[in-house]
């Protein structure tokens, strides 16, 4: 991943003006550790503001864990799930243990995927990102030889590395925080994020091009053709002999080489002003201006076939009743994408224009590429139904969408305006049909069976008022689950890949020969965290056993933990585990 969770957690729940801030706040040292309990995972900061001299606490805690990271800051700031104080005490925690100052873990690396938090090439940096023998090794290796460049544009370098007869990938990139992706396709190095094939194209690159190569190949034309147009030109016209960019801070600047050619002249004529209109009214010329009709959004549920996970959240606007409960003329779709004048439309309305616009496929992109190193791409695919997309894209997109629309649901529970566009309908009032949002998150459960040498694992559902096979979704996509005319989402965004691998039968068979492998590798993992059912399958269950009490202890940093630790029939349960605990004997299995 390109991005780390607690860095991934800002950019999935605040604003961007929020994270803008929140970077600020970092930057300018304004976040300070007060207090750190490494047991459990709690750390307290104190935060100061960007604008005004005030102090805010925030309290993060099990930050060891995205699955139970909370956050709580002392500041007034409730328009959404993460502040700015919140954002800068993230960034600020992140890169303490980036630098591992909260502890003595040991850091691992694979070269695929290394970020280096450096801004310019420098050899002292190199230095430290390398072991003395790596540094020493690429050194040796440029007096007599160089790697080959394959690509250098966009603040990206791809080359070719020969080394001791192996020939080795090497991509360095600047990412969105100004720091380097890098990636190489060796597995020489995994105590330091530089390998010696890395070593030797950034010490080739900053020898060969300075410091600010990188910047220097930064596409940077938009900024070139304001300086161009100065003097008429732009980066469409033959400049050779007329002009050149230098770079300063990595930024260009443009030098004029042509003594003859000078700035396009301004206008420095005074224009006249305009004459003021005699403007007063008379009494019988006065007149009200008509009250505009109270528009209402509406939401409307789509599938479309180009973009997994193949569900699209529409919006619609219309005349509603004076009770507000539904509309009394025709909607009209909303561009999402265009300006839209929110003054007609209330407080409700102006929110859920700005979480749908968080859901929009370009939005969608852009965490993608946040997230997924070297790509860059995601704006230009478009994907058809049949294609299938990698599960680590398909985890990612679940991962941004799912939290949004889950708070979607819980806020138009219960609203008159939401609506489904059934598959293959055109987008017209007439076949929009009324939906309701259930506030009940679903979690797929799971049925085993034996029959004739075949185990079946059923995928199911169970809903308030129906417990149902996956396949009897009525929505096409299974991102939602739709019953008649009501729409579930999954409790986590894990479901819904899990969900996947069983489509589109509903179930998995397993072959009996292959059953104690796939128990132990699916089954038995699966059964941790969903319920999961055996019917016919032989088991052997443990009622009102008495079991062997032990005392487990662990040394964690400068604690000692005690652990009880049950043990049933050589067995052993702790108090974390499930009331049913299922372990695999011989052809049954034993049911604690």
């Amino acid at each position: 991943m390109a991005l780390p969770y607690l860095v991934k957690h800002i950019y999935n729940n605040a604003t961007e003006e929020v994270i803008r801030r929140g970077k600020k706040i970092h930057a300018l040292g304004n976040v300070e550790l007060i207090e750190h309990d490494d047991l459990m995972a709690n750390i307290i900061f104190r935060v100061k503001d960007d604008g005004y001299a005030t102090f805010y606490k925030v309290h993060i805690s099990q930050f060891k864990d995205p699955k139970t990271l909370s956050l709580r800051c002392s500041c007034p700031y409730n328009l959404s799930e993460v502040c700015r104080h919140k954002a800068g005490a993230l960034f600020h925690l992140q890169d303490m243990l980036d630098k591992n100052l909260l502890g003595d873990k040991e850091t691992l690396y694979d070269q695929k995927h290394t970020v280096v938090k450096i801004k310019l090439l420098d050899l002292k940096l190199f230095r430290m990102l390398t072991s003395t023998e790596t540094f020493e090794k690429a050194q040796e290796y440029l007096r007599s030889n160089t790697a080959t460049l394959l690509e250098a544009k966009n603040e990206r370098v791809v080359a070719e590395v020969d080394l001791e007869g192996e020939k080795h990938r090497v991509v360095l990139q600047k990412n969105e925080e100004r720091n380097f992706d890098t990636s190489c396709t060796c597995s020489s190095e995994i105590d330091h994020p530089l390998c010696v094939h890395k070593a030797i194209v950034f010490h080739q690159l900053l020898k060969n091009h300075g410091a600010g190569y990188f910047d220097s190949i930064r596409n940077w034309d938009k900024e070139k053709n304001k300086l161009l147009a100065l003097y008429g030109y732009s980066l469409d016209d033959d400049l050779k002999g007329k002009f050149e960019f230098t770079y300063t801070d990595g930024k260009p600047f443009l030098r004029v080489l042509d003594t003859s050619i000078k700035r396009v002249a301004m206008n420095t004529g005074v224009e006249p002003r305009p004459v003021p209109i005699n403007t007063m009214v008379t009494a019988a010329e006065t007149f009200e201006e008509p009250v505009q009709a109270t528009l209402k959004m509406g939401l409307v549920i789509t599938t479309q076939q180009m973009q997994y996970p193949y569900t699209q959240l529409e919006l619609v606007q219309g005349e509603a009743d004076d009770t507000n409960t539904r509309y009394v003329t025709k909607t009209t779709k909303l561009d999402l994408t265009k300006f839209i004048n929110t003054e007609v439309f209330s407080e409700d309305d102006k929110m859920l224009l700005q979480q749908l616009r968080k859901l929009m496929p370009s939005e969608v992109s852009r965490y993608l590429n946040r997230n997924s190193p070297f790509s860059g791409i995601w704006e230009n695919i478009i994907q058809q139904h049949d294609d299938e997309l990698p599960e680590e894209t398909r985890h990612l997109i679940n991962e941004y969408l799912h939290p949004k629309v889950k708070k979607l649901f819980a806020e138009l529970q219960g609203s008159n305006f939401v609506f489904n566009l059934p598959a293959n309908k055109s987008f017209t009032t007439a076949n929009l049909e009324q939906a309701s949002l259930s506030d009940h998150f679903i979690s797929p459960e799971f049925e085993i069976s034996y029959k004739d040498n075949q185990y079946i694992v059923d995928c199911r559902v169970k809903l308030p008022l129906a417990d149902l096979n996956i396949t009897e979704n009525a929505n096409d996509a299974h991102f939602l689950f739709q019953y008649h005319q009501q729409f579930f989402i999954w409790k986590k965004a894990e479901d819904i890949l899990l969900v996947e691998k069983f489509l589109p039968t509903g179930k998995m068979v397993i072959e009996a020969a292959d059953w104690s492998a796939k128990l132990q590798e699916f089954i038995l993992p699966l059964s941790k965290e969903y319920a999961v059912h055996f019917t016919n399958v032989k088991k052997e269950e443990v009622k009102d056993a008495k079991p062997e009490l032990k005392v487990l202890l662990k040394e964690k940093g400068e604690y000692l933990l005690f652990q009880p630790i049950f043990n049933y029939r050589g067995y052993d349960v702790v108090n974390t585990d499930k009331e049913k605990i299922f372990f695999p004997i011989a052809d049954k299995l034993l049911v604690i």
